[in-house]
């Protein structure tokens, strides 16, 4: 099983020393949108360390299991993040962790705009993704095979634009994941 996979390999660092400046930039208490939570380890623990409150979206059901085995306390909606329904909450930050690039193009657009409408002012939204717009077949992560789905550096800016947020960042991780921040201006 993937998620048994999952849980096992997303026990090191990778993602940590970025959340975590970006957690140690918001105010006290602040909301923050974990989008594509999995287990909740290692970002969401990072979040709850600072403060934060956290509400996880996943569409895996086995993740979440796992995710509220951790958290217990800590709400979860289980769902596509791009059908997702928030019931109006509004967020200080989001984040979504090597996530995005495993939704089609159309799917992100979607998940982008699900997410932004979700966002006070001023909002911070980190994410991961390529950094060149296309479609590739990636590494199967334990024998199941995955498409990898990303926009330009320039695509996915002008994607945030669209949707209120401004690209302030884009740049290359020490673990080599490309990553996105940008903030909601309106």
């Amino acid at each position: 099983m993937i998620a048994d996979w999952y849980a096992s390999q997303r026990t090191g660092h990778i993602g940590v020393p970025e959340v975590a400046a970006l957690a140690a930039s918001l105010p006290a208490g602040a909301s923050v949108l974990d989008v594509g939570c999995g287990t909740g380890l290692p970002l969401t623990r990072v979040l709850l360390e600072h403060g934060c409150h956290v509400v996880g979206v996943d569409s895996s059901r086995e993740l979440l299991a796992r995710f509220q085995a951790n958290f217990p306390h800590v709400p979860v909606v289980c769902a596509p993040i791009q059908s997702c329904e928030l019931q109006g909450r509004m967020f200080d930050a989001a984040i979504a962790w090597g996530v995005l690039f495993h939704l089609n193009h159309e799917e992100q657009a979607q998940a982008i705009a699900n997410i932004a409408s979700a966002l006070r002012p001023g909002a911070v939204f980190l994410f991961t993704s390529g950094d060149v717009h296309g479609s590739t077949d990636g590494a199967p992560m334990n024998g199941v095979a995955f498409r990898y789905h990303s926009y330009s550096v320039d695509g996915y800016r002008e994607l945030l634009r669209a949707r209120g947020l401004t690209l302030e960042a884009a740049y290359r991780d020490p673990a080599d994941n490309f990553c996105y921040q940008s903030r909601k201006t309106g």
